[in-house]
């Protein structure tokens, strides 16, 4: 097998070892069953082994890049180390959690107990002393060889002993009475505070195995273990460097094997793929580029026909107000009009009855000094627009002015210019066969010949 091919088997193994110890911590630690648990750990486990394989692969960059990598894998490997250090201490996790609550649920159950086992043997010790007492009775009234002899005087009859003997079986009967009695009277609520110490015992173990102790309380529990335990430190220790050198491992073979042809043909990929993206970003660039300089000539160029029309519509407004000013000051021309001598035939029959009257510009004689209508009310106009209201000094105003006509010729000029030229080439070829006459010769136009040097 090749050392890639170990590589990955060991990033992969990797991967399964995390995934199996953060099963079983999560498991202890916590109420979630396993087919929840088993799917969240696999995710842990592909993590761990996408950053083993990441470590290992594309070009170390020097020893600070191998520094860092091989941190990043001890990093890693320690996390998985302290989940496999909570799983293997798992029952000393257990005891340690366990001890506060179920070791007090414990002690006062056995103080139940205790009492308990009092009163029944307070009853059994009064119950003995009155049959030893009774012994002692009988055997002192009528002794026999059964009977105790260094207890008895061995004279038959009531005799003072045997009266001592007798008040001794009431005490002993008495209390033997005073200990049933309270064993009667105390008996059932003991037996009720057992049975309820007992479970208060079997909760408290449920609770503690259970799920209240969650990864991090469990975590803090191991630590207290393995500091006041050194073999335990040692053995946490050992379990934490164990998985940090498993995820450190490809990185070590990818090392010691150097670079390879798989390690080469990466990194030509990369630079071709970032020559590539450069490439297309210097293009994107230039088309914003090229895009932004044709939108800022667009909207130059419609700036400029908008101030080109502005411009223009100012110059039209400015030439009408022009011309309605003139044509407000424009005094009153008088008409005069004057008959053709020779009309064309065609509008002469149309436009015989709109001619106007014919107008003598010379004045007949005997009237230069009568002034016109015209003026007349002009002149009455005049003297009557102060005294009047508007409207009528309009109307008088109107009367004098003759109408008039108002035509604008556009005049447009095409200018085209042609450019003609013509070439004209002509080729001339001779033949010399010896001596030729003069008058064989032939004479091209437009040059002259030489005359003949025989």
């Amino acid at each position: 097998m090749s050392a890639n091919g170990i590589a990955q088997l060991l990033t992969w193994l990797g991967g399964a070892l995390a995934w199996l110890v953060a099963t079983l911590a999560i498991i202890e630690s916590t109420e979630v069953s396993l087919a929840v648990a088993v799917p969240l750990t696999f995710v842990f486990g592909l993590l761990v082994a996408a950053v083993s394989r990441a470590v290992a692969s594309g070009p170390t960059g020097g020893w600070s890049g191998i520094v860092g990598r091989a941190a990043v894998a001890i990093a890693v490997g320690a996390v998985v180390g302290e989940l496999a250090a909570v799983a293997l201490f798992s029952g000393s996790i257990d005891r340690l959690l366990n001890e506060p609550a179920v070791a007090q649920a414990s002690a006062e159950l056995e103080q139940s107990r205790q009492a308990r086992t009092a009163l029944d043997a307070a009853v059994d010790e009064a119950s003995r002393k009155r049959d030893d007492a009774l012994v002692v009775a009988r055997c002192e009234f009528n002794p026999s060889p059964a009977c105790p002899q260094t207890r008895i005087t061995g004279q038959p009859g009531a005799g003072p002993e045997t009266r001592t003997a007798t008040d001794f079986l009431a005490d002993t009967q008495r209390q033997l009475d005073t200990a049933v009695a309270n064993h009667d009277r105390l008996a059932p609520g003991l037996d009720a505070e057992i049975a309820a110490r007992q479970q208060a015992v079997d909760r408290a173990r449920t609770a503690a195995t259970k799920g209240e102790n969650g990864l991090g309380t469990r975590w803090s529990a191991m630590n207290d273990y393995t500091f006041a335990h050194p073999g335990a430190m040692l053995l946490r220790l050992v379990t934490i460097a164990f998985f940090a050198l498993l995820t450190l491992l490809p990185l070590i073979l990818k090392l010691w094997r150097g670079q390879t042809s798989e390690d080469r043909g990466e990194a030509a990929h990369a630079e071709v793929e970032r020559a590539e993206l450069e490439a297309d970003t210097a293009i994107a660039v230039k088309r914003a580029e090229v895009r932004a300089a044709v939108e800022t000539m667009w909207a130059e160029q419609q700036l400029a026909s908008a101030r080109i029309a502005v411009e223009a519509q100012m110059e039209i407004d400015r030439e009408e107000q022009r011309r309605r000013v003139m044509e407000a000051l424009e005094l009153p021309v008088q008409a005069q009009s004057e008959r053709v001598d020779e009309p064309t035939p065609e509008l002469a029959a149309a436009e015989s009855d709109n001619l106007p009257a014919v107008v003598d510009p010379e004045p007949k004689p005997g009237n230069s000094l009568i002034p016109s209508i015209p003026d007349v009310t002009k002149t009455a106009a005049r003297w009557l627009r102060p005294f009047v209201p508007p409207i009528v000094a309009s109307a008088i105003e109107t009367t004098t002015k003759p109408l008039r006509g108002a035509r604008q010729v556009f005049e447009e000029t095409e200018e085209i210019h042609f450019s003609l030229r013509r070439t004209h080439k002509v080729s001339v070829q001779s033949e010399e066969h010896g001596p030729v006459a003069r008058s064989e010769q032939p004479e091209l136009p437009g040059r002259r010949q030489l005359p003949s040097a025989e």
